[in-house]
């Protein structure tokens, strides 16, 4: 196309119509060859006709290089206006990809950061069938039963069983508490150690703490069917192993070691720290402290390892859980 564009300027007289023939000649190329390359240079605007009929004569090259830049530029813009439309699309399918998955995860999964917020989220739960909780409890709750939290739900039939520490048993207040509960329809039951609060609506939500170490952190609530399955599997494990604390026959103590002293030993057979300990336990470490002197003393071990050591091994030392205790 160039050469022709160049040979008319040079050769203006080789426009005419009639001397295609020796225009094609001039160039070394067919006549169709010829014409293709004048009609490009037609749309383009290089080749113009002049006033004189059936002539036509090339425009100055800065003229029409100037116009072909300002035609390349605006086609380049086109282009950039499409690729931003392209990447406003693209843009837009991931954004709306994104939320899908957050919608799809937040229907699952609910992180509720700070206590306060945990609680207002547990206030607008309303359970149909059940609630079973394990609970660390540093406190009694309102004697009051006007104004106890789980009477509303308790006398709309809903079934609650809650598992506590033995430690929270021994707080003042506490068999008062669970009498009141289990007159209202609820059910309690006692481990030597819960491991962390747990709260399951019916069997579709599972309510457990961010840092298990740290109430005030805020709270997870999975609605997962597997994570909620797994949760359950875990509560009826451990209710199945507790002791109903209104059995008073299950409470006596006929000689060995009560159900705390036994967990104390276990957890220190799997290497847990002294404040591991007291947290499991839910008592103090000077709490700690004392049933490990009781057990050192009577068995005789010198120390925290020998006093591991001899509570791995089954019945040494008199070290066997109360009869019934369920440990």
């Amino acid at each position: 196309m160039l050469a022709v564009y160049r040979t008319l300027l040079q050769k203006p007289e080789l426009g005419r119509g009639s001397r295609l023939s020796e225009l094609a000649a001039e160039l070394h190329q067919t006549e169709n060859e010829t014409a293709r390359d004048l009609q490009t240079l037609r749309e383009l605007g290089f080749l113009v006709p002049s006033w004189i009929e059936g002539v036509e004569y090339p425009l100055d090259p800065s003229l029409t290089f100037g116009r072909l830049a300002a035609r390349r530029q605006q086609e380049i813009e086109a282009l950039s206006n499409e690729l931003r439309s392209d990447q406003l699309a693209a843009d837009r399918f991931t954004a709306d990809l994104a939320n899908f998955l957050v919608q799809r995860t937040t229907r699952d999964v609910e992180i509720l950061e700070g206590r306060a917020l945990a609680n207002q989220r547990m206030q607008r739960f309303k359970p149909k069938k059940s609630i079973w909780g394990i609970n660390q409890a540093d406190r009694v709750v309102n004697m009051d039963p006007h104004v106890l939290p789980d009477r509303p739900h308790l006398e709309r039939g809903i079934e609650i069983r809650y598992l506590y520490s033995e430690a929270f048993w021994k707080r003042p207040g506490a068999p008062e508490f669970v009498h009141l509960l289990t007159s209202l329809g609820g059910t309690v039951r006692i481990a030597p150690s819960v491991p962390f609060r747990l709260v399951i609506f019916d069997d579709e939500s599972a309510v457990m703490g961010i840092d298990p170490d740290d109430h005030t952190v805020g709270a997870v609530v999975h609605h997962s069917r597997a994570v909620v399955r797994l949760a359950m599997e875990l509560f009826l494990s451990m209710w199945d192993r507790a002791m109903d604390p209104l059995n008073e026959e299950r409470w006596a103590k006929e000689g060995g070691i009560n159900a705390q002293e036994a967990e104390f030993l276990r957890l220190l057979v799997h290497g847990a720290t002294d404040e591991q300990v007291a947290r499991k336990l839910g008592v103090s470490m000077r709490t700690v402290r004392r049933i490990a002197a009781k057990l050192s003393e009577q068995v005789g071990a010198s120390g925290r390892f020998e006093l591991g050591v001899r509570g791995g091994s089954a019945g040494v030392g008199g070290l066997a859980p109360v009869p019934g205790s369920g440990w």
